[in-house]
């Protein structure tokens, strides 16, 4: 009787067809690692976008450095993917990772934030206080998004005139283009906010349907405005905020290394950024002097009530708001430079 023997050949081929089937899901998990789709409420052309991807540059940086593969974050534009007010509604459902937005576009899911623009601390200094603690609970609970931290902006609001002023009073009656963080403040002082989109903004100037307007300094020029005022009041007043968040459960899903990784790159961002800033206005202050605008410097008095007045505004309608959380960030963020 011829007695069939099992050919090891087809065996070994088997054996290592399995070895190789089992191991397969975890070396491809490997190999593609983690990748986050990020957003920016404004297009890549925007100054406060390139400290957005200069941030990303970072992270890329030292994953490629320190785990290779392991993390990539994928840029894929700004509001035309999503408009920019609905871009932290994405992030909550996971439609997009990473946004990088203003406070403002959020607020009314979260109130509290608007109080960020009161801030008289660093971006570091307010995690070192329990700031960016406090943050992450709060959008955790409210968007579904973990708080990676401010990105500076170091730019602080102005206010930009078509006739110069000598004291507070002479804003009463005047019709100012403002952000709705604004109107509060305008209305303590009796000048009458408008709410204009930037596009409309300078044909608003042109046609004195209003007298001037608020916006962060530095940034002005990028919009042709120098071109249809003449001046620039001092002091600044409140702080221009981005924030970076990240989807929660994205957030959640990434390795400890990863988050420590991303962390890090945030910090050096924001050191960056403040940097950055610094330079920005000292640029676009030149070309200001060029164009022939003037600096108005209110007299120290004044330049105290303009403040207060901003400051007292605001905080009173973010605690009216947010009666609980408004007065806790306050105490957290009203230290004085």
């Amino acid at each position: 009787m011829k007695t069939h023997r099992l050919s090891k050949k087809p065996v070994g081929r088997f054996l290592l067809t399995l070895f190789v089937l089992m191991f397969l899901p975890i070396s491809s998990a490997l190999a593609a690692g983690h990748t986050l789709k990020a957003v920016s409420a404004w297009p890549k052309s925007v100054y406060e976008v390139q400290n957005y991807l200069k941030l990303i540059e970072i992270i890329q940086d030292k994953v490629e450095q320190d785990y290779p593969g392991e993390l990539k974050i994928q840029y894929i534009g700004g509001p035309e993917v999503f408009p920019n007010r609905e871009q932290v509604e994405a992030a909550r459902n996971g439609l997009v990772d990473m946004v990088f937005t203003t406070v403002g576009y959020y607020v009314s899911a979260l109130p509290v934030v608007d109080g960020l623009n009161l801030t008289r601390l660093k971006p570091w200094e307010e995690r070192e206080q329990g700031v960016n603690a406090f943050l992450e609970t709060l959008h955790q609970e409210a968007v579904n998004c973990f708080y990676l931290g401010r990105m500076g902006s170091g730019l602080p609001f102005s206010l930009y005139l078509n006739e110069p002023i000598t004291q507070v009073a002479d804003l009463e009656g005047m019709k100012i283009r403002c952000s709705p963080s604004h109107i509060a403040f305008l209305k303590r002082i009796n000048a009458r906010p408008q709410v204009i989109p930037p596009p409309d903004v300078y044909t608003a100037l042109e046609r004195g349907v209003v007298d001037g307007f608020i916006w962060p300094a530095g940034l002005i020029t990028d919009w042709g405005w120098h071109e249809v005022v003449d001046s620039m009041v001092r002091p600044p007043f409140y702080e221009a905020i981005n924030v970076v968040l990240v989807n929660q459960d994205t957030w959640q899903k990434l390795p400890q290394h990863l988050q420590d990784l991303i962390i890090e790159a945030e910090i050096e961002a924001e050191e960056y950024t403040l940097q950055r800033a610094r330079e920005q206005i000292k640029k676009e202050n030149q070309i200001l002097k060029q164009a022939g605008l003037s600096f108005i410097a209110l007299p120290d008095e004044e330049a105290e009530a303009l403040k207060t007045a901003a400051y007292d505004a605001l905080w009173k309608q973010v605690i009216e708001k947010a009666p609980e959380n408004g007065p806790k960030l306050k105490s957290m963020i009203s230290k004085q430079n």
